[in-house]
């Protein structure tokens, strides 16, 4: 049993109750038999009228199992054959882990009060939020029917009845026991306690369960899986822990329109928990040098990531230098005044030192001369200031002379000092920009082509330097209707329809290559589950991401879920998200080996980004959902900023000011948008129409403005007005 209460919400679903709360007479019924009679155990923390609505019968048991940490859902109502009866269809896509045999003890023992048990639907299972990161975060979801006499008939088995004689287990303590990581160590003692199992006249119809063998001979299934105290030796029929229904939420695409589903099996979650999901599922780089790659220090570094830090080596710069164009000279004691001096070249001193035979007392500058130097050049021995060039007068040239090779054009001879400088006037000192040792750039730092971080490698000397390397991408294009651009075939009329050019394989390859990833172009394959699945498995066993479009939603030809779930061995994370455009979207990962590993046999986790067939919609899922794991993959340091909470790889976001009205819809929208700078503010402009199927809503665009949902809540707002502030995704450069 568990040591503290369990979290329970008591849910009634019924279109008059909800507009009559006195007429509810079974989610009360619950809701006292929890709290009266287990008070140590339930705690009623939330109970809740609903009308027979889908949507917001998912959201509520959503909100209280994924965000309020509910352990136990307890509905009322809604699962009968009524047109309006729509709890089963609410709840069964929130069920991550199916209870049959639970729902099967209910309806079995309703059937013996009445054969009209027959006509409810009840629905049982276990939900384990998105975003947790526990195995023991699981809580069991139990929808019971409207009447609150079948209710307490149900309540009977589940808590075992205490007004008979030899009361039953209570199953839903010891299964709520099991998911929070018990081990029903307690219900198993009880079980073999004296008298609990005396005969098997005294075992309830919650401890017993007729079966009959491949021989044909009946025996009884006790809860004690073994012998029962009376001497009545008891067998199980042999049979399999896991069935397919178990394994798999896709439908068996060979089995036929019979089997297929007619909704969708995974629950529609919201974009931080998909974001969530993605980050959940995608690995850094690895520390070691398998994950890197040593390059040289040129324009192809840029997109990559460093995979070390950089120290400076020497001191920068190793010597005090000038910051202006002028006259070195000796400004330390009696220094330099105000006066008439030679001027000395470089080609004077290197012919100097040269012909000097003592070079380590060599006075390069005499008395009377001064140096003449540009910015940025070092400063020779004995000087330390420079005089401006400003701040003097030529009075003499060497005489122009003409050689068989070229003319010399006459150099200074002589100048007029107008000012004296002091000590280290118009001088950087040794080491001013860096000292040696220090860090100039981080592990972690993208080498954007903007050209700084790669220009201060060479800066500090780097000749080579290790970077992670970077993913490969593989793109498919899916649908007996896509025609490739470039090949002879024409987008034309069929019989069956018509054909169109594929926009997502270009559109894509440019957004991925346009970011410096490799693509690996696996082409366009029909509505063939045979192509199709040999398409998928080159892409993973040469690229570390893969892309694929179409083939996510619900149609008959829609593929690939249960490719990947059942022919590829992948887990799909979530396979709906509340946006638009985008709903469809897939994301999964499969084991396979890694196609960068340089030690053979060893895995990787690939990801696998199933997005939406439309064109825009594509496009877009890639910057939202596929980009921030490519992002990831290469090393790039995660961003601190709060808004990209859920996944810190994100693109980063920004306030801008709609120039024109955009609606809301029931779901959040990213509008395709232009984003100017004007004056100090950004202001985002749409790309016209936004329908998912025109890939042109996705040409100019350079910015994803955020709109929010449309409330269902009488008199709210219908869009968001021009002038209004709003956030944007920023995926281009702004203009």
């Amino acid at each position: 049993m568990a040591s503290q209460a369990y979290s329970v919400a008591v849910l009634t679903v019924s279109d008059t109750a909800y507009l009559n709360r006195e007429l509810d007479r079974s989610g009360p019924l619950i809701s006292q038999t929890l709290g009266q009679h287990y008070p140590d155990s339930f705690t009623i923390d939330h109970q809740s009228i609903l009308p027979d609505d889908p949507s917001r019968i998912s959201a509520a048991v959503t909100n209280w199992i994924d965000q309020l940490g509910v352990r136990l859902v307890i509905t009322t109502g809604g699962t009968g054959f009524g047109l309006r009866d729509t709890t089963p269809e609410a709840i069964a896509p929130l069920i991550t882990r199916q209870t049959p045999a639970l729902t099967h003890a209910l309806t079995s023992y309703s059937l013996t009060k009445t054969p009209l048990a027959a006509l409810s639907r009840l629905v049982t299972g276990i939900r384990e939020p998105p975003t947790s990161h526990q195995a023991t975060s699981q809580s069991l979801i139990v929808t019971l029917p409207g009447s609150s006499k079948a209710v307490k008939e149900c309540l009977d088995v589940l808590l075992g009845s205490r007004q008979a004689s030899q009361p039953g287990p209570n199953i839903l303590l010891h299964a709520l026991d099991l998911l929070c990581g018990g081990s029903g160590s307690e219900v198993h003692k009880s079980m073999g306690a004296p008298g609990y199992a005396a005969s098997p006249s005294s075992l309830t119809f919650t401890d017993r369960i007729s079966t009959s063998t491949d021989t044909g001979q009946a025996h009884t299934c006790g809860r004690n899986h073994g012998h029962l105290h009376s001497g009545l030796h008891v067998h199980q029929t042999p049979r399999p822990r896991t069935v397919p229904s178990d394994r798999f939420k896709t439908h068996d695409f060979s089995a036929g329109p019979t089997f297929r589903h007619r909704t969708s099996p995974y629950p529609i979650i919201t974009l931080d928990e998909a974001l969530s999901l993605i980050d959940k599922h995608t690995s850094q780089p690895d520390q070691g040098l398998a994950a890197t790659v040593l390059l040289p220090v040129n324009s192809s570094l840029a997109g990559f990531i460093l995979a070390e830090d950089i120290v400076a080596a020497t001191d920068l710069p190793p010597g005090p230098t000038t910051n202006v164009d002028g006259y070195a000279v000796k400004a330390k004691g009696s220094g330099t005044p105000a006066g008439d001096y030679h001027v000395v070249t470089m080609k004077d001193l290197l012919r100097r030192e040269t012909s000097a035979t003592d070079k380590q007392s060599i006075d390069l500058l005499k008395e009377g001369e001064v140096f003449r130097i540009n910015t940025g050049q070092g400063l020779p021995e004995g000087t330390d200031a420079v005089v401006m060039v400003e701040d003097t007068e030529l009075l003499e040239c060497h005489e122009e002379y003409v050689s068989e090779s070229q003319i010399t054009v006459p150099e200074e001879k002589k100048i007029r000092i107008l000012a004296q400088v002091e000590v280290g006037e118009n001088v950087r000192p040794k080491a001013s920009d860096v000292q040696k040792g220090s860090f100039v750039l981080r592990r972690g730092t993208l080498l954007s082509p903007l050209g700084g971080e790669i220009g201060t490698l060479a800066f500090v000397g780097r000749t080579e330097v290790r970077v992670f390397k970077k993913p490969k991408v593989a793109i498919l294009s899916t649908g007996n209707e896509l025609v490739d651009v470039q090949s002879r075939s024409k987008a034309q009329s069929e019989a069956w329809g018509f054909t169109v050019y594929d926009a997502n394989r270009p559109g894509l390859a440019a957004a991925v290559e346009g970011l410096g990833f490799q693509v690996i172009d696996l082409g366009i394959v029909g509505d063939d589950d045979g192509a199709t699945e040999a398409a998928l498995q080159k892409g993973l066993s040469e690229a570390d991401v893969v892309i694929t479009t179409g083939g996510t939603s619900m149609g008959e030809s829609d593929l690939l879920k249960p490719l990947i779930e059942r022919k590829l061995g992948g887990d799909i994370h979530f396979g709906r998200v509340a946006m638009k455009p985008g709903k469809p979207t897939t994301f999964a990962s499969v084991r396979r080996p890694s196609p960068s590993s340089s030690e053979s046999g060893t895995d990787s986790t690939r990801l696998l980004f199933a997005l939406p067939g439309n064109p825009a919609s594509a496009l877009v899922c890639f910057y939202v959902f596929v980009l921030p794991a490519l992002r990831k993959m290469s090393g790039l340091q995660p961003s601190a900023a709060a808004s990209l909470k859920s996944n810190p790889w994100s693109l980063p976001r920004a306030p801008v000011l709609l120039s024109s009205p955009m609606k809301l819809d029931p779901r959040p929208e990213f509008h395709r948008s232009v984003v100017h700078v004007e004056g100090s503010q950004l202001v985002a402009y749409s790309t016209g129409s936004q329908r998912s199927s025109g890939m042109h809503s996705m040409a100019t665009a350079n910015a994803l403005v955020c709109v929010p949902a449309l409330s269902s809540e009488p008199g709210s707002r219908k869009q968001l007005e021009a002038g209004e502030q709003a956030v944007a995704i920023l995926i281009g450069p702004l203009v």
